[in-house]
């Protein structure tokens, strides 16, 4: 019996990582074309701010990225966003649209610092994984992170 589930432990590992790519580095810039905000709004001494912008990505992920951004000054000067997104984007010649959520602090508009989150590829980047972190301004960061395809 014990020879039976040990077996079956093995062949349960192995199916779920069959077809999977093992995880690659990703590096690049993300740069704001435009920015139109849609909302103001203050409560409590922090302004909040709604932006849709548009961005080009260079480096492993190369496209045009569409976003919402939640920008909320605080009162005490610190600023945090946090957004969602779709990229037209290629990964290594591959194109596809993923999705993307990142979320930082910083000092507008000087200094920004967070992680993103992507995933929902479409068409050749179909089951496309990627996280990271990003650090620059508000209108130019560098990405570093790690991508991979289940």
């Amino acid at each position: 019996m014990r020879k039976i589930l040990v077996l079956l432990a093995a062949v349960a590992v192995f199916t779920t990582s069959v077809g999977a790519t093992p995880p690659t580095h990703v590096t690049g810039t993300f740069a704001v074309v435009t920015a139109a905000q849609t909302d103001t709004r203050t409560a409590g001494g922090n302004t909040f701010t709604t932006l849709e912008r548009t961005a080009s990505l260079s480096g492993t992920f190369t496209g045009t990225a569409t976003d919402t951004v939640e920008v909320v000054m605080h009162a005490n000067g610190a600023t945090s966003v946090h957004g969602v997104g779709t990229c037209i984007c290629t990964i290594e010649g591959v194109a596809g649209t993923f999705e993307y959520r990142f979320q930082a602090s910083g000092t507008f508009p000087t200094e920004l610092s967070g992680q993103f989150v992507v995933g929902h590829g479409t068409d050749g980047l179909e089951g496309l994984h990627a996280q990271g972190t990003f650090a620059g301004s508000f209108f130019v960061a560098a990405l570093d992170g790690r991508y991979h395809f289940n």
